[in-house]
């Protein structure tokens, strides 16, 4: 099956289903266009000598921290393809990115045979993604195929490990606006709030990351993928609380209700804790211990966030913030509790 990677670049989500031809003889494709030796073209700019050695030209083709440079990323991407890193798994280094610059003429002119060549290059793609890859590109520069929206690596990706660097696109895309949200909600922030928030955003990552790692199964070949795109949800709904928090627009709580919802929520997580399923589970698979780490790192949230409120939303009762807490903590451990997996 072929899924487009890219949700924010190509309007789709994984998973979806495409119909671009197929090049059974994709190995005697590559073998051609890669015979003759290709020299490199001399690019003085943008990017100085000594920053490229650490160019990212993935992200300056996507700019992920920024608008997208083309001109960089053709620079950084010839020079990542004259530092070659065969044990670096990156689909998108070097010639990677000179794929979709070329194809696209984006900081060049386009050329459907060089990307071709530099599709042909990229050694980590799986012989299924190479045949749908080939067969795309060959598709459009015969013209057999419109060229309706940019081509992108994702368009053709097959394996787990393109899952997860198409995912890791996406979330970087996502990221950007993401911390564009942030920066908005800190300008608006009393004086008084801006150390608490600034606490509050490294107990979040801190639980993403432990939560990602540890309450998600990582034992197939897309995990990658799987972990990427459930911090990418802790990420949206860290800022869909910030909003709601700031406007009040969480249910009336008391402190009864807190002591109830605690009460609910332990027994739930001393069940996973005695669990022989979570107790005996390894290699990737979701695990008691790991279970307990997100646990301590959600205490630590939680608090950062009570703490966070007391300052930003002076009139929002403490209570009402620690019950939408649990709540959505307790709905992550019912799945884990649930899960069938």
């Amino acid at each position: 099956m072929r899924w487009l990677g890219v949700a924010l670049l190509c309007g789709v989500s994984l998973g979806a289903q495409v119909t671009t031809p197929e090049e059974k003889n994709w190995e005697a494709v590559c073998k051609k266009v890669t015979s003759a030796p290709l020299a490199a073209p001399e690019l003085k700019g943008p990017l100085r000598a000594e920053q490229l050695p650490q160019c990212d030209a993935e992200g300056l083709y996507y700019g992920f921290k920024g608008a997208a440079d083309n001109a960089a990323a053709l620079q950084c991407g010839w020079w990542q393809r004259a530092h070659p890193q065969p044990t670096r798994g990156d689909m998108f280094y070097g010639a990677g990115v000179l794929t979709m610059l070329y194809a696209n003429g984006r900081g060049v002119a386009k050329n459907y045979d060089l990307a071709l060549r530099f599709a042909c290059e990229q050694t980590w793609a799986a012989p299924a993604e190479m045949e749908y890859r080939i067969g795309h590109l060959e598709a459009l520069r015969d013209g057999k195929m419109p060229a309706t929206k940019p081509f992108d690596l994702c368009d053709d990706g097959t394996s787990g490990l393109s899952m997860g660097a198409c995912e890791a696109v996406t979330q970087g895309l996502a990221d950007k606006k993401r911390m564009g949200s942030a920066d908005a909600v800190a300008k608006r922030l009393p004086e008084s709030a801006k150390d608490a928030f600034a606490k509050l955003q490294t107990a979040e990552t801190a639980f993403e990351i432990a939560r990602a790692r540890g309450e998600v199964d990582l034992t197939g070949t897309g995990r990658a993928a799987f972990s990427l795109e459930e911090e990418g949800r802790l990420k949206d709904q860290f800022q869909i609380n910030l909003q709601r928090f700031a406007k009040g627009d969480v249910p009336a709580a008391t402190a009864p209700d807190v002591t109830k919802l605690d009460a609910e929520m332990n027994d739930v997580y001393r069940g996973l804790q005695n669990s022989q399923k979570y107790k005996n589970a390894s290699g990737g698979a979701v695990t008691a211990l790991g279970i307990q780490k997100a646990q301590r790192a959600w205490l630590l949230l939680r608090d950062a966030w009570i703490a966070f409120a007391a300052k930003a939303y002076p009139g929002l009762a403490r209570e009402r913030v620690e019950a939408q807490l649990i709540r959505l903590r307790l709905h992550q451990l019912r799945s884990l509790a649930s899960s069938k997996n």
